[in-house]
């Protein structure tokens, strides 16, 4: 332990309303893409909240969530495990028997072994449905708490009818349906955290996920006032069409995209000044990560057509393994800690969370089989070393195009088939868009990572075979 935590754990004993231990909020939002967010890039998007916690955090350039899917990616991000290892390869459809293995051992368990009040509010979509009694669910997890959806927002008369606000009708809570509601996901998922939070005392792990900017999409008028020169006709006359199938309709715009945006902006801030306000927040460790890459313009299926995601630029997007659909926002805030304004140009993905939690809360957890490392040498303005990976950088899904796997050493990332061949190989260092193949210009780097891909292929899927 080094002078700085020694003074911190003195100062709790001098100074009783600091709690000894900090909070924990992780936010994970939906299909948020790379450049969805002001602070990230994107020209038009207001997103002040997400800015500001970037302002007094750090900011990760090459932040990676751990699939190209929200089911394997959640699963990573709670276990520090790739998904493969967890049972969870793809998303998961509504009644489906696949869910997170019921032995993971996830971040919440981690917090209630060291005293923490645990809850997750939003999406879960770790199971076939938060109404299945036989399907391990959250409280299987670590997690005292549950409030959300299963997937994404449903509403039955909306859909039957063609049109109407998107109040989810799918909400649980602790399991149990809630019934219709009278807002916009994000704002049931604000308020609920809010109350949660008031109702106990600290230490607390939040893991506040929102089911924003998931299509369908659905915002209040001001929001969507916000970006009217962006709407259509369309859009602009019939603002409460039912719009998950977009195939048969008229273009309605980048507004309504733009609009979600800034309504989860606006709803996570709720929380975040909240926080503030109770003095809080500087004792609550914040994390910030989408679950995958955007949708964007280039619609593939009718449910896609009128998204308008951004990847600055990066290629591909939500399904795939080009960086688009992998990299993602990555946002840590803690002034005990975290230098504030620093912007981190060092590799690191959501599988990281837990093995960083865990080493500030000087938890030993060498008896798990962890695909992450903690990144407490990157946020930590006092850390005198860098990072040493004792893992590599691997994502598995099965995808649109037919890359099952893609595996990163350094700058350069390679592309594999499901049988585990090689198609591309990129330098990122010197190709972030990722144009210029150079499989067949570099043989011997192709043979040297595909053996380590191999090696660790073998260990995280023991039944593939060369």
């Amino acid at each position: 332990m080094d002078v700085r935590h020694v003074v911190f754990l003195l100062l709790t004993l001098v100074t009783p309303s600091l709690s000894a231990k900090p909070n924990i909020l992780v936010i994970y939002v939906d299909d948020l893409g790379y450049g969805d967010t002001s602070v990230y890039g994107h020209p038009v998007v207001a997103t002040p909240n997400i800015d500001r916690l970037a302002e007094e955090g750090v900011r990760f350039t090459q932040f990676y969530a751990p699939s190209a899917l929200c089911s394997p990616s959640r699963a990573g991000l709670l276990t520090g495990r790739t998904p493969y290892r967890t049972g969870i390869q793809s998303w998961i459809p509504d009644n489906s028997d696949v869910s997170l293995n019921r032995d993971e051992y996830t971040i919440a368990q981690l917090a209630k072994d060291n005293g923490y009040r645990t809850a997750v509010i939003g999406k879960w979509h770790l199971n076939g449905g938060l109404h299945m009694e036989d399907a391990p669910q959250p409280k299987d997890f670590g997690f005292d708490y549950q409030y959300g959806l299963a997937a994404w927002v449903k509403n039955e008369k909306a859909e039957a009818a063609g049109r109407g606000p998107l109040y989810p009708d799918n909400m649980y809570r602790n399991n149990e349906p809630v019934g219709e509601t009278n807002a916009y996901s994000a704002e049931l998922v604000s308020s609920e955290a809010i109350n949660w939070l008031e109702a106990g005392k600290e230490p607390f792990f939040l893991f506040l996920t929102y089911s924003e900017v998931h299509t369908p999409v659905a915002s209040p008028p001001a929001f969507l006032n916000q970006y009217d020169e962006h709407l259509t006709e369309e859009s602009r006359q019939y603002p409460l069409r039912y719009y998950m199938n977009w195939a048969d309709r008229p273009y309605r715009g980048k507004g309504e995209y733009y609009a979600n945006i800034s309504y989860l902006d606006a709803q996570m801030g709720r929380v975040i000044e909240h926080l503030r306000a109770k003095k809080q927040l500087d004792k609550t460790i914040v994390i910030f990560s989408s679950d995958n890459g955007p949708i964007t313009a280039n619609a593939e299926t009718p449910w896609e057509l009128g998204m308008a995601g951004e990847t600055d630029g990066l290629r591909g997007k939500k399904r795939y393994l080009f960086e688009g659909g992998i990299r993602v926002p990555g946002i840590v805030r803690w002034p005990e800690m975290v230098p504030a304004g620093e912007v981190v140009d060092e590799v690191a993905t959501a599988l990281d969370v837990l093995p960083t939690l865990a080493e500030l809360l000087e938890h030993d957890l060498s008896h798990l089989t962890l695909d992450g490392d903690s990144i407490v040498s990157l946020i930590d303005s006092d850390a005198a070393t860098n990072i040493v990976r004792t893992k590599p950088f691997y994502w598995s899904i099965p995808t649109p195009d037919g890359m099952e796997y893609a595996y990163r050493e350094g700058s350069w990332k390679m592309m594999l088939d499901p049988s585990a061949v090689p198609v591309y190989l990129f330098n990122l260092a010197e190709d972030r868009y990722e144009v210029n193949n150079q499989l067949e210009r570099e043989p011997e780097r192709v043979k040297s990572m595909l053996a380590r891909f191999l090696s660790y292929r073998s260990e995280v899927e023991p039944s593939s075979t060369d």
